[in-house]
């Protein structure tokens, strides 16, 4: 929300420091809230009952390690795309190695290569960090979720 024109991300600030406590700062400050599962941390302080507690820690769980496959699978699909794309470089020049092309033809064709490889390894990393973007927002929209469930 806070990339459209006119949204401010601001939350009031709170003391998490002890466990199963929350205090009240009565001051605003800008973004998302800080802690790590906030709204766990509120189902506790309202003593909400213990069998709500479980599922919720139960669902914050298995959300945490659903986006964190999801990130550790992006990556490692990039890991295996950047393989590929210099496993067909190396095949690329060892083709141009045993043609017949020479001189300008040959550096031509090199330049045109050198293009593509950095055009393609390029959009692998903008693919990652897209899915790195869209991960973290998957998390905070979670997160926000929680929150309002909790509330």
């Amino acid at each position: 929300m806070s990339q459209r024109v006119g949204v401010v991300n601001m939350h009031l600030r709170v003391d998490m420091s002890t466990e199963n406590s929350m205090i009240m700062l009565y001051r605003i400050s800008e973004g998302i809230v800080k802690e790590e599962h906030y709204g766990l941390a509120l189902a506790r302080v309202v003593n909400l009952p213990p069998e709500v507690l479980e599922v919720a820690e139960e669902v914050s769980t298995a959300l945490v390690a659903q986006a964190e496959a999801k990130r550790t699978s992006s990556h490692a699909m990039a890991v295996a795309k950047r393989r590929k794309l210099v496993l067909s470089l190396r095949e690329a020049l060892k083709q141009a190695e045993s043609s017949p092309m020479e001189g300008k033809v040959l550096l031509s064709w090199l330049r045109k290569l050198q293009e593509e490889f950095v055009s393609r390894m390029e959009q692998i990393e903008n693919d990652v960090a897209s899915s790195v973007k869209d991960s973290i927002a998957e998390e905070e929209e979670e997160e926000e979720e929680e929150g309002e469930t909790m509330r």
